[in-house]
């Protein structure tokens, strides 16, 4: 029997023994896991897990110290249970010190997925580094093997993969049932979306932006994730042409394609396309409606015309694998067939699991005309 096979086994067994003595209880879905709890009962041994970029890697297990780049890892790993066992984070993480408290100066390890320390995360001393495939980890490989710090590929943010993501975590930490809890929320909504969104035809169309004007979703580049987002909601991407080679497209596109739903997802002018846990104000949100709405030709749009252009943020959306994003997506496209669900609830949920409280509502704007 394989090394981690037999982890699994034991940690099973003794779970099974923890509930007929009567000292294991379930936790509900708002609660995180502690990383005490989820660790306890995993022996220590060699452990090789396949990465999700398909690499083996085999680690002294379970892992109990990290550094993560990307602040979708990061709430994996919070929602998960195991943010304790995390000593460094990338600026783009640490920065949000509102959702973050924990993290100051001294245990950020770069700027961001692509622009990391090497020297500042060898100093920390983690057993691993976890970053996403849209970083440098080819280059992160090289430069921490001789101080023997392993690198472990995971994209919290892909969405098309999501529960792959989150059961490497779960195995790296041996945190099955954490991460578990994770996947488990995930499915579920998707899965109520599907229900009520995938035999629709004609689907209707989007537009979405993001950050910069007339930046956009291409299959295939660091934007997939929310092309997948807009697909799952049962959403068609006007932009939506894997042979695109630009995220820039040409404004007179959009007006060629008169989308039924236009989609800007935001932090703010200062922060742009960084997703941070304080949301713009209605004014901020405000302005840059107006201010798209202001292009040439975009007063007669659909969209605009119809109250269905929404300004939303990269946090909220790109919630839980994008799948806050694909529910308020949904209900914005599909108000009649979304009508039982409601995504504020189903964020706060989320939220539920990081440990936070938020007001859904706040981090969307829809534009009146």
């Amino acid at each position: 029997m394989r090394p981690h096979r037999l982890r699994i086994a034991l940690s099973t067994l003794l779970g099974l023994l923890l509930v007929l003595t009567g000292c294991g209880s379930p936790s509900d879905s708002s609660t995180p896991v502690t990383s005490a709890t989820s660790s306890s009962a995993s022996p220590s041994g060699p452990l090789t897990i396949t990465d999700g970029v398909g690499r083996e890697v085999t680690l002294d297990a379970p892992v109990t110290t990290a550094v993560v780049a990307s602040r979708y890892n990061m709430e994996l790993m919070r929602a998960m249970g195991n943010v304790d066992n995390v000593v460094g984070v990338d600026k783009n993480t640490a920065q949000d010190t509102v959702y973050w408290p924990q993290f100051g100066d001294d245990s950020v390890i770069g700027a961001s997925q692509s622009d990391l320390n090497y020297e500042q995360i060898i100093a920390l001393a983690p057993q691993v580094l976890i970053t996403p495939k849209n970083g440098s980890y080819e280059t992160d490989i090289e430069k921490l093997a001789p101080a023997g710090i392993q690198v472990i590929v995971v994209s919290g943010y892909d969405t098309a993969n999501f529960t792959e993501q989150i059961d490497i975590l779960g195995e790296v930490f041996g945190n099955e049932q954490g991460a578990k809890k994770v996947s488990d929320l995930f499915t579920s909504t998707m899965d109520s979306v599907a229900e009520r969104v995938s035999g629709i035809e004609p689907k209707k169309t989007i537009y979405w932006e993001y950050g910069d004007d007339f930046t956009t979703a291409i299959p295939g580049t660091s934007n997939d994730g929310w092309h997948q987002m807009m697909v799952s909601a049962g959403g068609v991407n006007i932009f939506g042409d894997p042979t695109i080679t630009t995220k820039t497209i040409d404004p007179e596109a959009v007006l060629d394609a008169d989308p039924d739903l236009i989609i800007k997802v935001t932090s703010g002018k200062a922060l742009k396309n960084t997703g941070v846990f304080t949301p713009p104000t209605t004014e901020e949100f405000a302005e840059i409606a107006n201010e798209m709405v202001a292009r040439p030709g975009w007063s007669d749009l659909t969209a605009v015309k119809d109250g269905d252009l929404y300004v939303t943020t990269g946090f909220a959306a790109g919630g839980l694998g994008k799948a806050i994003g694909v529910v308020y997506t949904a209900s914005w496209l599909y108000p009649e067939q979304m009508s039982d669900i409601n995504p504020d609830e189903i964020f706060n949920q989320w939220m539920a699991m990081q440990g936070m409280t938020a007001d859904g509502s706040s981090y969307a704007y829809r534009y009146q005309a």
